[in-house]
Parts: C-alpha cells; structure tokens; sequence
C-alpha cells in the first residue's frame, strides 16, 4: 500500500485520552445522526405521503414534517461541530484528505444544503397557506440525497487511502466501491424509519390528520426496516474480506455492538408491528422510536470499529503522543451537557405548548 499519500501524523499531542475521545466522539455523533435523520427522513417521507390520503390530510402531515425539518437541519449544522473536532484529532490525516480528493463536490455540499433548507421554508409557507409544495418537497429530498452520497462517498475515500492515487484522477471511481449502495441505502433507510414514526409519536398537532397519518407512518417505518435488514446483510458481505475477518473474529468488543443493534431492530420491528394494531398509541410509538435510537447507537459503534479495521494497516505505526487537558475537555461537557439539556427543553415545549384557540402559531 502505498503511505506517501497519507499526510505526517500531527506533532502536536492529542488533548487527551484517545478512548475518551472516541466515546465523546460516539455520543456527539449520535446527536448529530438523530437531527440529520429527522431532516432527511422528513423530507423523504413527506414525499412518500400517498395521493390516496385526502388532500388536506396530506398537507397536514407534510407541513407537521416540514416544521420538524426547519429546526432538525439547525441541530444537525450545531451538533456536527464536535463531531468534527474529535474527527480532525483522532481522524483528521485521513479525513480531510478525503474532502480535498473531491474537493469541488465537497464544497458543493454547502451548495445543496442551503438550497434544500430554503425549499424546505418554502414548502412550509405554502402549505400553511394552504397551497401545494409538491415540487418544493421533492426538490428538497433530492438535495438531502445527494449530501447523502456525498457524506458516504468522503466516509468511504477516508478509509482506503491505498486507492488515494486512483480516486486523485477519477474520484467517480467511489461510486463502484462495492460498499456503496448498500452503505448509502442503510442510512437512509433508518433516516425514514425515524421520520416516519414520529407522526405517530407526537400527533399533538395533526389534529384529524393523525390517525391516519400514524397507520401509514408505521408501516413505512416497518417496511424501512426490514429493508434495512437486507441493505445491512449486504453491507457486511461486501466489505472487503481482512474488514470482514477482522470484524467477526474480534471477540465479543466488536460483535456485541452489532448483536445487539441487529437485536434491537428485531425487537422495532416487533414493535412496529404491534403499533400498526394501535396507531392511537402514542407510548408504543414512542417507545419504538427509543428502540430505534438505541439501535442507531450501537450501529455508531460497529461503524467506528470498522473504519479502525480499514485503516489498521494505515495506521500500524501510529503512535500518538497524549497531553490531556483535563479543564478544558470538563468545561467542554459542561458546555455541552447545558447545550444538549436546553436543546431537550426547548423540543419539549415545542411538542406540548400549541397555540390556544384563536392564537395564531409562531
């Protein structure tokens, strides 16, 4: 494999213990993937709303999805920052190596988001006028896709620098990676599992649109589901054989992450099941939606130890030297636990203070 390629390993210290950094790491990034999936499930699911559902029913649960958004993609800009930080001290070298490989595409991300965040404001001040946003709607998901496969394709240029000369003069060439599709589709898939559920979760504002907007939510979640069971089963066949090997043969640390989120999406797609019989049933939606986060969780895990195993032979003479600064990472989690905490309350009032009668909504 060639290392030329690969940038020197930063010679200033790590800030502190690469464990501890790789769990905040996980945490940050779990936050991060619950907004994203509410913004890119919501703008798919909205178009996925069937024309069969009458016409003001279907404007509700498309402008319930289109408020969800405009604050979901905030969260997910805000929350993708520590993220970032831990992935440029424990992953930068590759990373942003990766991003300078399709730098043009990279920089068109910035592009494709704000478009799709506008499209989004738009569909919403249109169906609150009562007007169709059909085409605002679709516009808006197709955006949301292509940062998709662009996030999937950096994810998988950062972890085979070994073909970093080949990608240097046909970074089209990701595309063909045999991980891709069934890489991409798995996101996705679990991003309308999680939008999808949600009007059945929090029907607080659907008014007469609930109920049936909660019946065909679960059943979009529970087909989502079960297909990413197959796109997962595919992912796994196709990762390349020392991954694979490396991963199953680990010991119980790299299989019990993924027994257990494969446990939980069976124990979903129970759950799923038995909410279909009671769409009314906003506990079992709720709690359906706790077991898909769970499962999202340890999904983050196996993903982090799959990336290690793609760049072990990459990193086999890494030594990084570790400076901790104990008051600096305590003040970024106290920072950081107030954040996410006010983050919490303010999705709380936003789910149970709904405008009186005659009061006209923010």
């Amino acid at each position: 494999m060639r290392t030329d390629l690969i940038p020197a390993l930063d010679p200033a210290p790590v800030p502190g213990p690469p464990a501890l950094l790789v769990v905040l790491w996980i945490v940050t990034f779990f936050l991060h993937l619950l907004a994203v999936n509410a913004a890119l499930g919501g703008a798919i699911f909205a178009v996925l709303l069937p024309p069969s559902m009458p016409g003001a029913a279907r404007r509700a649960v498309a402008l319930f999805l289109a408020e969800i958004n405009s604050w979901a993609l905030s969260l997910a800009i805000t929350f993708a920052i520590a993220p970032l930080l831990f992935m440029q001290v424990l992953y930068g070298r590759f990373f942003y190596t990766a991003s300078v490989l399709i730098a043009p595409v990279w920089l068109g991300l910035l592009l494709l988001l704000m478009l799709a965040y506008y499209l989004n404001w738009l569909a919403k001040f249109r169906l609150r006028a009562d007007k169709g946003a059909t085409s605002a709607l679709a516009l808006s998901a197709l955006f949301y896709l292509a940062i998709a496969a662009i996030q999937t394709s950096v994810h998988l240029i950062s972890v085979e620098p070994s073909l970093w000369s080949a990608f240097l003069g046909h970074p089209s060439l990701v595309l063909s990676d045999p991980t891709f599709v069934p890489r991409f589709l798995h996101f996705v898939l679990a991003a309308v599992t999680m939008a999808a559920i949600l009007p059945a979760a929090f029907p607080g504002t659907l008014a007469d649109a609930a109920p049936g907007a909660a019946r065909y939510g679960l059943r979009v979640a529970l087909v989502a589901t079960a297909a990413q069971f197959v796109a997962g089963l595919w992912l796994v066949s196709a990762l390349p054989k020392p991954v694979l090997m490396g991963l199953l043969t680990g010991g119980i640390a790299n299989l019990a992450p993924l027994g257990l989120g494969i446990l939980v999406g069976v124990a979903l797609l129970g759950l799923l099941v038995r909410a279909i019989g009671a769409p009314g049933n906003v506990r079992l939606a709720r709690v359906a939606l706790g077991h898909f986060a769970a499962a999202a969780l340890f999904m983050i895990v196996t993903r982090h130890q799959v990336r290690d195993l793609y760049l072990a032979g990459a990193r086999a003479t890494e030594r990084l030297e570790v400076a901790s600064q104990w008051g600096v990472l305590a003040l970024f989690l106290l920072v950081f636990v107030a954040c996410a905490g006010l983050t919490v309350w303010a999705l709380v009032r936003a789910v149970t203070d709904r405008p009186g009668p005659g009061e006209a909504a923010a």
